[in-house]
């Protein structure tokens, strides 16, 4: 095979394992990634179940507490319970400090019609009287802070004593107006959920409103009013004054951004929602879009896999139609409740500009109306109700919690040790879990579960074994078959090349022959000539003869025919029998033999092929030897080691490199410089050397020895 076909077999062999390679891999690929898919999917399934049961709990903790706080008598948000004497008779909402209640509770308050100020915590008369000091002033000073975060967030009239001429008018709850005083009053209050048209016609039919309705009730009941009327009506339209009779603007309402500019994937959620069942003539609802619009997504805050394209709309979680009786039974019993001549509305929720709390309730008592409420720091709020049951649940350690009060993000529980809470609206991003809203009066608060990382599966292990032993069998089959592949093509190479030799050796010493031969028949030489002639004929035959008992061992080694039979054999008879075999060949090389061996040595080895090992040997070194300058080839017998007896060849040639040495026993191999030089031969002499010396239980190698190189056979000893 020539070197271009040799190139040109060797890309057709890579092109064909490529192909073979990627008609394997990519089956098997798409296999592995659909069983991780399977996996991901159910492992996102089971974690969208504890999301599930964790919401349900906490919307089950929420509503005891509102039904404690709806058995509550309207007495209790008095100090006195009855008679102002006995101490006994305190209402159980005036403890100092506060226990009761709903976590981050800061204490109970009470409006009155006129908009007056009262709390349970706050003595009057003889029992403020019969307090101790440091005691009193202590509760008047946590007092004076709840009335004055229900002044800042226009709940209380500012400065109105009890039983004087009503104050400054209090600026209602505003929304959806272009003027900035309007925008701060959007903001005082989360559940601004829609947008209303704004204009001078809106603006001064609110005014007007505003004003018709001030001699008949305080501005306060109607903010607390509007404070709750978002839960019904998001996109109500909110009373507005003119600026002569509003105070300063309340503090905007601090949050993280609304929850329609959160990017999140819900790819995995929609593939777990189940498709209602409808009429053929209704057609499906519109998801709830809670995508972004900007145009670029958020980076996913870990390594989960979300989707390079991600939705701008995203459905709601499809709740069961259990969750929705509860809550339909739930509100039902939360109804007004009538009294004789009181009616007690049921509880409210509202955040304040501030950012607390307050749940409330509306009391109708002989024709007029008064509010009763909690207020509630938010951050214990969320802390204890969410974020401790959270990092205390498994749920916890891979799943971000994002809570959302009226379409506003309040905060993020995030699932990363040390990170309870984000800072900026960038971070709220992920693949959307579980999405819900919690029993009314906690209706606006709203619970959304994004994937911080996904559980491991069970199999998800044995898929990873699985799928990386298939790959490494593909992968390292596929390199073993191209090299495989390689060595045939060298092989053919080689076979080639040994087919050409072979036929070059055999026809130079059978045209030598024919030549001297036909020279001898016609009579062309003399009586000393003809010696000579015979002579080159008996060489030339032996070498024949030499290429021929190779090129047989050979065919024999290929058929595993080989066979031999080892006997003790003197050393000195076996080197007399190598130098009269090689006598010749080596005085016409122009070489001298030198045969040290002591007499009365044996070795155990088969006659033949010991002889046939020691002549590719001489033959070796006088074909690379020749342009040496000393012409010498050295036969040496010893003994290494007990039971063993080393037959040494040497000569005084440029020797065998030593990144060759592993190659000179190669079949068909030849090296570099017999190319060069154009040494003859068949590449087969040092491959049949230790072939036949392994077959006798022996072993061969070569070694420097500067100039030159000694090629050691070890053989066994008889016994």
């Amino acid at each position: 095979m020539k070197g271009e076909n040799a190139d040109r077999a060797r890309r057709r062999l890579r092109l064909w394992l490529g192909a073979f390679f990627i008609a394997l891999a990519l089956p098997s690929a798409v296999l592995v990634y659909q069983a991780y898919d399977q996996l991901k999917w159910e492992s996102f399934r089971a974690q969208q179940l504890v999301a599930e049961d964790f919401a349900a709990r906490v919307d089950q903790r929420l509503s005891d507490l509102v039904r404690v706080e709806d058995a509550r008598p309207v007495a209790d948000y008095a100090f006195l319970v009855g008679e102002p004497t006995p101490a006994d008779h305190r209402s159980p909402l005036a403890d100092l400090p506060v226990r009761a209640g709903p976590p981050g509770l800061m204490g109970w308050f009470q409006v009155a019609e006129d908009g007056r100020f009262s709390t349970p915590l706050v003595p009057e008369g003889a029992a403020a009287a019969a307090m101790a000091p440091a005691e009193l002033a202590q509760r008047q000073a946590l007092a004076a802070h709840i009335e004055g975060i229900l002044i800042g967030n226009r709940l209380v009239e500012r400065g109105r004593p009890a039983g004087g001429p009503p104050g400054p008018a209090p600026r209602p709850i505003a929304e959806g107006s272009d003027a900035a005083a309007n925008q701060s009053s959007v903001d005082s209050v989360v559940g601004a959920g829609g947008q209303l048209p704004s204009g001078p016609l809106t603006q001064a039919k609110s005014a007007a409103s505003a004003k018709a309705q001030l001699p008949r009730e305080r501005l306060s009941q109607r903010a607390f009013e509007q404070l709750g009327s978002r839960r019904a009506d998001p996109a109500a339209p909110a009373m507005a004054d003119s600026t002569a009779d509003l105070e300063a603007p309340a503090v905007p309402v601090q949050g993280l951004g609304r929850v329609d500019e959160l990017t999140l994937d819900a790819a995995l959620a929609k593939r777990t929602a189940p498709v209602p069942a409808m009429p053929r003539a209704q057609a499906p609802a519109a998801s709830a879009p809670v995508g972004s619009d900007r145009g670029e997504a958020a980076p996913s805050p870990r390594g989960f896999a979300a989707s390079a394209a991600r939705p701008k709309a995203l459905a709601e979680t499809t709740r069961g139609t259990a969750v929705a009786a509860d809550k339909t039974k739930d509100e039902r019993a939360r109804a007004p409740l009538a009294l004789f001549a009181n009616r007690v509305e049921p509880f409210e929720l509202g955040l304040l500009g501030s950012g607390h709390l307050v749940l409330f309730r509306a009391v109708r008592q002989g024709g007029g109306r008064i509010i009763q409420g909690l207020l509630i720091e938010q951050g214990p709020f969320l802390a204890a109700v969410l974020g401790e049951p959270l990092r205390a649940s498994a749920l916890g350690r891979t799943t971000d919690l994002i809570v959302a009060f009226r379409d506003r993000v309040l905060t993020a529980l995030r699932a990363a040790p040390g990170r309870d809470y984000v800072a900026s609206a960038r971070e709220l991003t992920g693949a959307l879990l579980y999405r819900t809203r919690l029993r009314e009066p906690f209706g606006g608060l709203e619970l959304i579960f994004s994937v911080g990382r996904l559980p491991v599966p069970a199999g998800a292990l044995v898929i990873g074994w699985v799928g990386g032993l298939l790959a490494l069998v593909l992968v390292a089959g596929t390199w073993l078959m191209y090299r495989l592949g390689l060595k045939q093509i060298a092989l053919v190479r080689q076979q080639q090349a040994f087919v050409s030799a072979v036929s070059h050796e055999l026809k130079t010493p059978l045209t030598s022959i024919r030549l001297y031969a036909e020279m001898l028949r016609a009579g062309f030489a003399d009586e000393d000539r003809r010696q000579v002639y015979y002579r080159y004929i008996q060489e030339e035959s032996e070498r024949l003869s030499r290429l021929i008992a190779n090129v047989l061992a050979l065919s024999r080694i290929g058929r595993d025919a080989l066979t031999v039979s080892p006997q003790a054999l003197d050393l000195a008879e076996l080197m007399a029998l190598v130098r009269e075999r090689v006598a010749s060949q080596v005085e016409r090389a122009g070489f001298q033999l030198v045969v040290q061996c002591p007499a009365g040595g044996t070795v155990q080895a088969d006659p033949d092929a010991c002889v046939q090992i020691l002549i590719n040997l001489v033959d070796n070194a006088l074909k690379f030897a020749a342009q040496g300058a000393e012409k010498t080839v050295e036969i040496r017998c010893e003994c290494p080691r007990d039971g063993w007896v080393r037959i040494a060849v040497r000569d005084f040639g440029p020797g065998v490199p030593r990144e060759l040495r592993r190659h000179v026993f190669q079949l068909f191999y030849r090296g570099p410089e017999a190319g060069a030089r154009a040494i003859p031969g068949t590449g087969i002499g040092l491959a049949l050397v230790e072939r036949l010396t392994l077959a006798m239980g022996g072993r061969v190698e070569v070694v420097d020895r500067e100039p030159g190189a000694e090629f050691r056979v070890e053989l066994p000893a008889p016994p």
